[in-house]
């Protein structure tokens, strides 16, 4: 018979539910799970340590941290050899960094050995180095896979953020031949020679069937550990099945660890048997907040000889009430966003500029409070929203950059579902030239060059209401918002800041005289910047009431009761740009900060929420179509936004991921790590510091290893250039975008 006898830090024995009902939330329930952290299915989160840490070199797990700042990070490559994945290398040297647990050091700080399985090709030999002290030089042979060892007297490790590099001798000077493969680096701990099996991923996830029950399960022989990293809600618990191989026991422990701060242990149990599963339960403590990026840490302390610890289905989950909120089909969808508008300059976000159309809407539906954009170029916002892939999968980074034919817009899966459908843009980068007309009914472009308000796509949009009054629709409104060029009469002017401006600034061509000065910024002075921002407020006023004559129709042809409305921006507006409202080549957080405001329909009984959970525009066009009901294309990523108003899905926070160019920009809760191709600047703490200028990479190395696996570029990530199609311009279209400011005057024709 098995015995588990399992405490939390109160010594209480806990018990959990089956791990079945931990998959999926029961909206009949008064409460149920919602996972967090599946671990057998997140194994690429998770580190791995037997009688020391392994580092998998052929794991998708360690990729995120393998050379990191190396530009020949490309030309390495995972092969398969003799059933296990390994990393073919081309690079001279090769660096990765990894955390070292406090759990290696008890009872006491032991010595460090190094031992290696590598497989020779041209180099002859390597050397290994840990924080720049040499371990050891090893010869390679050919084609011969062997275990290497090294040993350095007094090398001892302190928990927390580490380097191992990898230096490389001989073989092609060119680079164009490989050096070496490489299965696995493993840090002993101690003195011990016994043979060592690597708990590689193949190794560690088994599907044993104590008591005749099957179960995927974590197998950890002792001492050993498995840490799985992620964000951690501070009202969450771990839960796992507990079982031993054979006849032997052993003693376990779950910990909690966050950057800057002590373990801490969660529970303890002892475990002995084989006859069936025991279930295991302890709340995570230790967490301020909402919750942090953590990691969880199983350990085996001590076991029987030759017995491996079978965790089953472990998982971290959250116990959630819902919100209320029927799930139920709406009949219509609007869709509006307002170009060039940061959410944190507006009053529903807590800014100083008074919108009250858009203040009402969202008293009434759901305000998101950390939405962001995956670009700093619009036309790829949009674009997000519309076919629910980031702009690094639509390879939208250019000026001239066309959206594939081939990709499914929300338009088309609408139009297939009966659902009437209709856009009004008055941005040129989302006309037709640039592949956005497809699948819908009616599709309106108002460029810059046409002698209308900027805010015609909402008397647009109301007519078209008044016509299909009784039809399931999709309006989709592409405004200008706060983007140039801006409309303002002269009597506006004479009122504007700064007084007595004589400067190049106007309305009509401002777009224009933007782009010229950002090439030349010492042209553009602090008057300048007053009376730009002055007239992007100003547009921002005469949007707002725009979208309240909208709203007002919608309420008039009877379809306020059973439509969604979405307000959002496509890019934000920052006032430390050099030179504002301009496509910036950079990706700073100011530029993607947009605002996300959501009334669902009169039945769904969320009103007036507010959550600061991380949202994306990718979240959008999955929204749009199970809003009506619809199933959603297999190609769209993100989430439905309903789900998180309503609670169906856990509100953790998530990683968002931005790109411009070669440039990189991770969030995850506070924490932001920039970098440019495969070179990495800093990762800031926002909470500490707003303007992400400091480095806290050698500080938070827990949040360092979450966040990198995120990062979009590493060598199992590279792809080749591909084509990209291109905008075709005819001459109406090269002026539309010069007056944009989008293209400069000397701009080829195509």
């Amino acid at each position: 018979m098995l015995i588990c006898s399992c405490r939390d830090q109160s010594g209480e024995v806990s018990s959990t539910s089956d791990p079945a009902g931990m998959r999926q939330y029961d909206a009949s329930a008064s409460s149920s799970h919602l996972t967090v952290l599946d671990v057998v299915h997140s194994l690429d989160r998770c580190s791995f340590g037997h009688r020391g840490l392994l580092l998998d070199f052929g794991d998708a797990s360690t990729e995120a941290n393998v050379n990191a700042n190396l530009p020949q990070l490309a030309a390495n490559e995972a092969v398969e050899i003799e059933g296990a994945t390994w990393l073919r290398l081309r690079s001279r040297s090769v660096a990765t960094s990894f955390y070292w647990p406090s759990i290696l050091n008890e009872p006491s700080q032991q010595p460090i050995y190094v031992e290696a399985r590598v497989r020779g090709i041209s180099a002859h030999s390597m050397s290994i180095a840990i924080d720049g002290r040499p371990v050891g030089r090893w010869p390679l042979t050919k084609r011969e896979a062997r275990i290497t060892l090294a040993r350095t007297p007094g090398l001892s490790l302190e928990a927390g953020p580490h380097e191992l590099s990898l230096r490389l001798s001989g073989g092609s000077p060119t680079g164009d031949e490989a050096l070496v493969d490489v299965d696995w680096v493993h840090l002993g701990v101690g003195d011990s020679l016994e043979p060592y099996a690597a708990p590689t991923r193949q190794d560690v996830l088994v599907d044993p069937a104590p008591g005749g029950r099957s179960m995927q399960a974590l197998a950890i022989r002792s001492p050993g550990f498995a840490r799985c990293s992620g964000w951690i809600p501070a009202d969450a618990k771990f839960e796992a099945y507990l079982a031993v191989e054979g006849d032997g026991d052993a003693d376990v422990e779950a910990r909690i660890l966050v950057d800057r701060r002590a373990p801490v242990v969660l529970g303890t149990a002892h475990v002995t048997g084989a006859a069936a599963w025991s279930p295991w339960s302890v709340p995570i403590t230790g967490l301020d907040g909402a919750g942090a990026i953590a990691s969880i840490e199983i350990v085996v302390r001590r076991s029987s000889k030759g017995t491996r610890v079978l965790f089953g289905a472990p998982m971290v989950v959250e116990t959630a009430s819902p919100t209320g909120g029927a799930d139920r089909t709406a009949n219509g969808v609007l869709v509006v966003v307002l170009g060039s508008t940061s959410a944190r300059a507006l009053g529903p976000w807590g800014g100083p500029h008074a919108v009250p159309a858009l203040t009402n809407l969202a008293a009434a539906g759901t305000t998101f409070l950390a939405n962001r954009a995956p670009s700093s170029l619009s036309n790829a916002v949009v674009a997000s929203m519309l076919t629910g892939l980031p702009p690094s999968a639509l390879r939208l980074d250019g000026s001239l950059d066309r959206l594939d034919e081939s990709i499914t817009l929300v338009s088309d899966a609408c139009r297939q579902g009966g659902i009437t459908t209709a856009m009004f843009t008055a941005d040129p980068t989302t006309g037709a030239v640039f592949g956005f007309d497809r699948g819908w009914d009616t599709f309106v472009l108002h460029d810059p060059l046409e002698d209308e308000p900027a805010t015609r796509v909402f008397d647009d949009a109301r007519e078209w209401l008044d016509a299909h009054r009784t039809d399931r629709f999709f309006i989709f409104i592409d405004a200008r918002g706060g983007h140039p060029p801006w409309d303002a009469s002269s009597e506006d002017l004479k009122t504007m800041a700064p007084a007595g401006y004589i400067g190049f600034i106007d309305g009509p061509r401002a777009a224009e005289a933007l782009a010229k000065a950002k090439r030349h910024p010492a042209r553009f002075r602090d008057d300048d910047r007053v009376r730009a921002w002055a007239l992007h407020d100003h547009a921002l006023d005469q949007h707002d009431a725009a979208l309240g004559g909208l709203l007002a129709e919608l309420q008039a042809v009877g379809r306020d009761r059973d439509t969604v409305v979405i307000v959002t921006g496509d890019v934000g507006a920052n006032e430390g740009a050099p030179v504002p409202f301009t496509d910036p080549d950079t990706l700073d957080e100011p530029f993607l900060q947009t605002p996300l405001v959501v009334r669902w329909p009169s039945w769904s009984g969320v009103a007036g929420h507010r959550l600061d959970v991380a949202t994306s525009p990718v979240d959008l066009a999955r929204t749009v179509v199970q809003s009506l009901g619809l199933s959603s294309p297999p190609d769209f990523q993100g989430v439905d936004l309903a789900s998180l108003a309503t609670g169906r899905v856990a509100p953790a926070q998530r990683p968002l991921v931005a790109t411009r160019g070669s440039h990189y920009s991770v969030r995850w809760g506070e924490y932001v790590l920039v970098g440019v191709g495969g070179s990495e600047l800093r990762m800031c703490d926002l909470s500490l510091d707003p303007a992400c200028v400091a480095d806290v990479r050698g500080t938070s190395p827990l949040a360092l290893e979450s966040i990198r696996r995120y990062a979009p570029f590493g060598w199992r990530r590279h792809e080749p250039p591909q084509a990209v199609p291109q905008a075709s311009l005819d001459g109406r279209s090269l002026a539309s975008l010069v007056r944009w400011g989008r293209l400069t005057q000397d701009t080829p024709k195509q």
